[in-house]
């Protein structure tokens, strides 16, 4: 056997240690195993380390060829840099019942002076590198600046939040005048995720950011637009955040400001991230000029699907009717696919995953992993006794069935998603 990687443990003052003798161990659903070499990298740069509260990991023992839990510190996860995509989740075991943090849980370990993940890299997108990315107070005044030039756009205020307080990438681009901008628009959600990473009614654990509070009016959306193609690099504005509901909600304010945008600025990317709800609705935005949607989706089956998005108003059934739709309108269409070990990867997921693969014109794949607390979820989500074939096995039997579907993590403008992938001009209608 190789050298198995020495497990992690962490004290409560956050001190992460490695263990003389245990190794590490890692999780798929319930299930605890230690992982082959081939399945481990280096901890990619920008990745962060923490420990899971209220918890003890669980090692495997060499001498006694067993799973122990070890009482003597808490679990450490990682969070990986954008553009990775996790195998395996931390095993461990809670103390309470507390609900953890809304986030991607990924098995660490200790191996040859570095820290080891499970994980493979999905995307090389080096746009999104957090270290292209300014987090020091010397950012400010380009927001400043911004928003002493628009005062009255709403809009702007909302990014600078974003930028500044929740540091998000995609809000730093409008103030460095690059690439992807970000536009949120919709309050209200007709989702009740049970990992909603934007705050709402009733929601499972702390969300790491509020929602917007207002729709902005087309004239904002427009200005914000219009003002990132005249200015920035490689340009493409994207509907649907991580602070906001679902834009589907805002259809009609959306449209009006995308049949403006595609009049005086043809050559933009207009990008739609959204749960895809509503087939009246998108056809609204694809008549307006959209170019590509991304749909947001946990799972190919409806039972898998509506019980983590618990749906108001609609079912999964309308999202397949929004993805005919805009293979009729010759749109790029992606997925957003929440994944997580254990669910994505099991045998009767992955053949509705290619059957659905096989009905439709899916042009991208974004393996996203889903943050949430692994225990709740499949709590909450009862499935049957199946072969799990690991994510590795799943991407490269959809590769096998689907030889034109790729795999990625992030938006592309018309230009770049034939540079980085081979597709032709996204503007095919």
């Amino acid at each position: 056997m190789y050298d198995i990687p020495s497990l992690l443990f962490a004290d409560r003052q956050g001190n992460i240690y490695d263990h003389p003798s245990l190794k590490m161990a890692v999780r798929s659903e319930n299930y605890n195993f230690v992982p082959y070499e081939t399945e481990l990298i280096e901890l990619p740069e920008s990745s962060r380390l923490y420990f899971m509260p209220n918890t003890h990991p669980i090692a495997y023992n060499q001498d006694t060829a067993n799973m122990e839990t070890f009482s003597g510190g808490m679990a450490v996860s990682a969070f990986l840099a954008p553009g990775f995509l996790r195998l395996f989740l931390p095993a461990y075991k809670k103390l309470d019942t507390e609900i953890l943090p809304l986030y991607a849980y990924t098995a660490v370990g200790w191996m040859n002076g570095k820290f080891v993940v499970p994980a493979i890299k999905i995307d090389d997108d080096s746009k999104w590198n957090p270290c292209l990315y300014d987090y020091s107070d010397a950012f400010k005044p380009k927001v400043q600046a911004y928003l002493g030039k628009y005062p009255e756009n709403r809009l702007y205020r909302q990014l600078a939040k974003c930028a500044l307080e929740y540091h998000c990438t995609a809000a730093k681009n409008v103030f460095m005048g690059r690439w992807e901008c970000p536009i949120p628009t919709a309050p209200s959600c007709n989702s009740r995720c049970l990992g909603c990473i934007s705050k709402q009614p009733a929601e499972c654990c702390p969300s790491p950011q509020s929602r917007i509070e207002f729709v902005p009016s087309p004239k904002e959306i427009i200005e914000v637009a219009l003002n990132h193609y005249e200015t920035a690099e490689e340009p493409i504005i994207s509907f649907g955040q991580g602070c906001e509901g679902d834009p589907i909600t805002e259809a009609e304010t959306i449209a009006k400001a995308v049949s403006v945008i595609k009049k005086k600025a043809p050559n933009m990317t207009i990008n739609f991230n959204s749960n895809c709800s509503s087939p009246e609705k998108l056809k609204l935005l694809l008549d307006a000029g959209v170019d590509s949607i991304r749909v947001s989706m946990n799972s190919a089956n409806h039972t898998t699907y509506e019980m983590y998005y618990s749906p108001v108003n609609y079912d999964f059934g309308d999202v397949l009717k929004s993805i005919e739709l805009a293979n009729k309108y010759k749109v790029y269409v992606s997925l957003n696919l929440l994944t997580i070990p254990g669910v994505n990867d099991r045998e009767g997921e992955l053949n509705t995953l290619l059957d659905f693969l096989g009905a439709y014109n899916i042009d991208l794949i974004q393996l996203r992993n889903l943050n949430i607390d692994p225990d709740f979820l499949f709590s909450k989500m009862k499935f049957k006794t199946e072969e799990i074939l690991g994510l590795k096995n799943m991407l490269k039997l959809i590769k096998r069935k689907n030889k034109n579907v790729r795999f990625g993590y992030f938006n592309r403008t018309k230009e770049n998603f034939f540079k980085d992938f081979g597709f032709p001009d996204l503007k095919r209608r």
